[in-house]
């Protein structure tokens, strides 16, 4: 019935690519630079990653830092006076597969594969292990637990538990990693317990039955005490992995506040036994920053949890930062990454691995990175017997078991940029990142106070850029796609003149106290899309709001008792009275995952001040909640003007905070694509008591909150607030006392305030194109429309578009589906409320699609159950998917069943927003053997029109001739027109 999206399968629905080849002759996994005869002090060791010749961390010519100054845009400046996290390593996981494959060498091929694993000195010193617990889709056989039972028997004082299957190859794989890098820190976590404690029964699938948890708390016990006595200690566990997933292969559903109460078991248990493991919530996707403050903001779970476990199939590294920003007391982990077939290059793979995983993933306060599988067999597995694994990743290693071949990939040489130089115990330090496009970097202390830089260029062309540190600098340049990493003792001499003229840096630092040590909160424009923003008065406010904090009004929850509601879509076992009948066990559903514009609407009954509203996607509800949303009030329930607030939702109550208004209708739009679905079981309205307050920094706080300002060269004002103390507390937010925050124990409160007289006006200049049908895709360009969509609208009349695309000069968008044909006013609103102006569209109708009775349909490559026949069958839930990435040559087919006479086709793909074919080629036949092309097109999209002169035939086909290896082709309905 849904989509939910959220783990490594969906991830690997994209398809087709290719894995790198080690290529080191030398004995040592990176070869030794020459040393010039030069100052050590100002001397730099350079390893570089040349990915178009095949060479991968290779030794260099050191460079020299001179005492100059550089007047370079294309400066990074490192500076060992700002500290930031504490580095635990970079590695990989030890999955059953990867200790099988391992285990099959001989002893001199193992003991020589291990030290270039693991060895700090002969190898790239991976100091990070991820040992799975028992089951995953990657086993060299089938499903086990470590306490299964017969079919209906269950075993809760778990007197059959046994870690026996370990001990072969698992256990002694980790012992020797341990005996290499006595340094490694172990992490472990199961994909399923044993079956009989889920609702399924089964390994795969259901969720925990909460008899057991208590029972499953004291599973990890015996796991970490059976692990410690076999001598592989356990640092750190969560309690599952992607917890919001229920893949084929083990996996269980288990929504935050399951696991938050199963957090306080095994926290209990683990004091009980004096059991120093540390414990990561969540263990999923960058996409759920909710999931895990939920938990952090649950004390009795909070206190028991260490940080986060981030996945990176979905959503970026920023979110990292969001939540470290709201709990700047926890740790940040990535726990899972790889690459696969659907990687196009060895380049793409090693700018995934190195650009967004180990840089900006530590720049987002990584404490850790690690990848998945350290070894797969050259058909990428061994997979689990028992479920339908995808053999579609990569391992750092490629073992052949049949001769012992090993081949070391891309992944590998992207993780010895990192773990080879930067040392457990390190500190990031401050540097500057020139950005996406340019050079990427991040900078690190070791212990033993020598410095680490790693630059990696993410652009399309070779740039010169300069390194300052101190009073010193020089200068580097980097072929697009490659990476380098300086390595160095010195220089920063203070008390001179810096030594960087002109560095741009965006970001800004705020240092605060706590009981645990000092916490740094950083503010980054990136980050305000991801906040929740007002336009109040001549401002922009936009402040964050971490889980568990709330904004207080002096009003209370207005009468239900005239209101009505409609939305955009309400199927009949979820319409939209459902949620404002005080009934939170009826919900009002979308029925679909929702894309930008679809809407939920309350008609007040009259003209009505407010300033609160709160919807509520149910009891322990983890799923169904808008992702992303702005707020529209109007008078009539036509003219809806622009957005009056935007913000991020999350799990379980939304408070959308405003400044109070006076209208009869309020409307809440989604402006986010996403798996999930959106339902609102309840929505309460909360009147204004008193005035005409508005939300604002807060100018000063006391009661042992601190406070810290910072105006940022564009003048936007930065406020954060941190609470240091134990208690939650509160502070005023509006000068007439109308709005309090309320800030949690641990937590901080960012507010960033801009003029709207600083933003520039928008301009509308061109449309195209200027006729399409509902679902086409079109392009708006103009000027100061602002870099993220924010509060800013596109309008089809008075339909909200669906935006794909939101920059200052360009908006990439979809016509309204259920438009009539004919002439519409497209037009514009910016962030800051004023009208960019607009143009003419013609809505087109198609007419009647030819009757598919009797058709069939074949394609080149299938998936399956993704069968060609679904996109002949009238429902859009179904689909063709071809199984593998887009390749030029891939084709479809339809067969007519007898001759027809038409002009045109289209393509739709559905709810899918990727797996559209990007150009394709149109041939018609009579026979099924002899083709003629009618039709080419280079502008593919989701429901995509193709026009040709009128056709006599009864074969179509449609063949793919772009390679978008990281797309599949995916057609939902394919239909006919004359």
């Amino acid at each position: 019935m849904r989509s939910y999206g959220l783990g490594r399968r969906q991830f690997l629905a994209t398809a087709v690519g290719v894995a790198a080849a080690w290529t080191q002759v030398s004995g040592n996994a990176i070869a030794a630079p020459q040393q010039k005869q030069a100052s050590r002090d100002n001397s730099v060791r350079v390893w570089l990653t040349d990915v178009s010749a095949d060479k991968w961390v290779a030794g260099q010519d050191d460079v020299l830092f001179k005492a100059r100054k550089t007047a370079n845009p294309l400066t990074i400046k490192v500076d060992d006076g700002v500290k930031y996290q504490k580095v635990e390593g970079f590695g990989a996981a030890m999955t059953d597969s990867s200790a099988w494959l391992i285990d099959k060498l001989s002893p001199a091929e193992r003991t020589k594969l291990m030290k270039k694993l693991f060895d700090p000195s002969k190898g790239i010193g991976l100091s990070l292990l991820r040992s799975p617990m028992a089951a995953t889709d990657f086993n060299a056989s089938g499903n086990y637990s470590y306490d299964d039972m017969p079919a209906g028997q269950t075993d809760p004082t778990l007197s059959n538990f046994s870690i026996r299957h370990d001990l072969p190859y698992i256990v002694p794989a980790l012992r020797q990693a341990l005996s290499l890098n006595p340094s490694i820190k172990i992490m472990a976590n199961p994909w399923s317990p044993p079956g009989w404690m889920k609702t399924s029964d089964s390994m795969i699938g259901g969720t925990l039955k909460s008899e057991y948890t208590s029972a499953l708390a004291d599973y990890f016990v015996k796991f970490i005490q059976a692990y410690g006595e076999a001598g592989v200690p356990i640092s750190y566990i969560s309690p599952q992995n992607e917890p919001m997933g229920t893949p084929t292969w083990p996996g269980m559903f288990l929504s935050a506040y399951q696991e938050a109460e199963l957090i306080q078991e095994i926290g209990k248990a683990f004091e009980a036994d004096g059991i120093s493991t540390k414990i990561l919530a969540w263990d999923h996707n960058w996409d759920v920053p909710s999931y895990p403050e939920t938990i952090f903001s649950d004390p009795a779970a909070s206190k028991y949890t260490a940080g986060t476990g981030w996945h990176i199939y979905s959503g970026n590294p920023n979110s990292q930062t969001l939540v470290h920003n709201d709990y700047p007391g926890k740790e940040t982990f990535i726990t899972e990454a790889t690459g696969g077939v659907w990687q196009d290059s060895d380049r793409t793979a090693f700018s995934e691995a190195l650009g967004t995983w180990i840089i900006n993933g530590t720049r987002n306060w990584a404490n850790g990175v690690m990848l998945w599988n350290i070894a797969l067999d050259p058909d990428r597995g061994p997979l689990n017997s028992d479920t339908a694994g995808i053999p579609m990743l990569r391992g750092l290693l490629t073992i052949d078991p049949a001769d012992g071949r090993v081949t070391y990939n891309v992944d590998y040489h992207a993780l010895a940029h990192a773990s080879r130089f930067v040392k457990p115990g390190a500190r990031r330090i401050y540097s500057n990142t020139l950005g996406e496009g340019s050079i990427e970097n991040v900078a690190f202390q070791n212990p033993d106070g020598s410095k680490v830089l790693i630059a990696h260029n993410s652009g399309s062309a070779a740039k010169t850029f300069s390194v300052a540190d101190g009073t010193h600098s020089f200068d580097y340049t980097l072929d697009a796609g490659d990476a380098v990493t300086f390595t160095y003792s010195g220089p920063a001499q203070s008390g001179r003149t810096p030594a960087a003229t002109k560095v741009s840096d965006p970001t800004h630092d705020f240092m605060f106290k706590s009981a645990s040590g000092p916490v740094t909160v950083t503010y980054d424009p990136e980050l305000l899309p991801y906040q929740n923003s007002i336009r109040t008065g001549n401002k922009l406010v936009t402040y964050s709001l971490p889980i568990g904090a709330a904004v207080q009004t002096t009003g209370r929850a207005l009468s239900r008792g005239k209101w009505t509601a409609k939305a955009s879509a309400q199927p009949d076992w979820g319409v939209a009275a459902n949620a404002i009948d005080g009934d939170i066990d009826t919900r009002w559903s979308l029925g679909h995952g929702p894309t930008s514009g679809d809407w939920f609407q309350i008609d007040l009954g009259s003209p009505t001040s407010f300033n609160k509203l709160v919807f509520d996607t149910g009891v322990n509800n983890s799923f169904d909640y808008v992702t992303k949303y702005q707020i529209y009030v109007s008078d009539d329930g036509v003219d809806w003007g622009s957005a009056i607030a935007s913000g991020s939702g999350g799990i379980g109550k939304i408070a959308v905070t405003l400044p109070t208004r006076t209208a009869q209708y309020i409307r809440i739009v989604s402006t986010a694509v996403s798996g999930f679905w959106w339902a609102i079981g309840d929505i309460e309205v909360y009147g204004s008591a008193r005035g005409a307050g508005s939300i604002a920094a807060p100018a000063a706080v006391s009661n042992g909150l601190q406070l810290k300002t910072w105006t940022s060269k564009e003048g936007s004002q930065v406020t954060v607030v941190f609470n240091g103390t134990a208690n939650g507390k509160s502070f005023k937010i509006s000068a007439d006392g109308s709005y309090t925050y309320m800030l949690p124990s641990g937590t901080s409160a960012m507010f960033t305030t801009k003029k709207l007289s600083s933003f520039p006006s928008p301009k509308f200049s061109e449309l195209k194109p200027e006729r399409g049908m509902p679902r086409s895709k079109f392009t708006i360009r103009g000027a100061g429309f602002g870099d993220a969509q924010g509060l800013g609208t596109v309008y089809f009349g008075s339909s909200y578009a669906e935006i794909d695309t939101w920059s200052d000069t360009s908006i990439s968008a979809y016509v309204p589906a259920g438009l009539p044909a004919g002439k519409v006013t497209v037009s514009v609103k910016g962030t800051s409320g004023v009208d960019a102006g607009g143009s003419s569209f013609d809505v087109i109708d198609l007419g009647s699609a030819l009757p598919r009775t009797g058709w069939t349909a074949k394609a080149s490559d299938a998936t399956q159950g993704d069968a060609p026949g679904n996109m002949l069958d009238g429902s859009s839930d179904t689909r063709y998917s071809s199984g593998t990435g887009q390749y030029d040559g891939l084709w479809i087919q339809v067969d007519m069943g007898q001759t027809q006479t038409f002009n045109r086709i289209v393509l739709d793909v559905g709810g899918s927003v990727s797996d559209y074919a990007r150009s394709a080629d149109v041939y018609v036949s009579t026979d099924g053997s002899d083709y003629t092309k009618v039709s080419s097109a280079a502008d593919g999209q989701r429901v995509h029109l193709m026009s040709f002169p009128t056709q006599t035939a009864r074969y179509i086909k449609v063949v793919n001739t772009e390679n978008v290896a990281r797309s599949w082709w995916s057609v939902a309905e394919f239909n006919v027109y004359n």
